[in-house]
């Protein structure tokens, strides 16, 4: 097993200290709060693959549908395709918009589990820097698109503007 800052990792991949019984009750109570923790992390990161690819899925779908009916020859105005196509479309942004919310959703969850994570990481092990950063960093780096691009974000699910504020701890 490899050292970590004078630690041992566990089976469960949790940091445990050198001599396995030397760790106190809060130690050993905090390895298993941070494995359950980052057990949940690594949950929720999957779901966001996940939707990430059924809303890739949605994309292809409501694309070949529209793109089928645009180059039938039956798309006028007046004929039912043109307002299918337009149907499609709208129901698939719509889909895509209520898809980037709940990844929205998750991704506060997660950034507040960085907190919790780093917060036991620094009590437990005296760690100055944070241990889990991706989800935080990718929130600052979407807060930080201003503009046409920053509106089209808000307004299609990407970010919100109440994600400004801090995960709590």
């Amino acid at each position: 097993m490899s050292g970590v800052r004078g630690y041992l990792m566990t089976s469960a991949g949790v940091p445990a200290q050198a001599g396995g019984t030397s760790a106190t009750a809060g130690q050993r109570d905090r390895n298993k709060e941070i494995g359950l923790l980052l057990e949940e992390y690594r949950t929720l990161r999957e779901e966001i693959i996940h939707r990430v690819a059924g809303r890739m899925q949605m994309i292809g779908f409501a694309g070949i549908i529209s793109a089928l009916l645009v180059v039938s020859d039956r798309l006028h105005f007046d004929a039912p395709s043109f307002y299918v196509a337009i149907l499609v479309l709208v129901v698939a942004l719509l889909w895509l918009r209520g898809i980037n919310r709940a990844i929205q959703r998750i991704g506060l969850h997660l950034r507040r589990l960085e907190v919790r994570i780093n917060d036991l990481a620094a009590q437990g092990y005296g760690s100055t820097e944070p241990v889990l950063s991706w989800e935080t960093a990718a929130q600052a780096g979407r807060m930080r698109v201003k503009g046409v691009p920053g509106y089209v974000g808000r307004f299609g699910g990407w970010y919100d503007r109440a994600d400004r504020r801090p995960p709590a701890s």
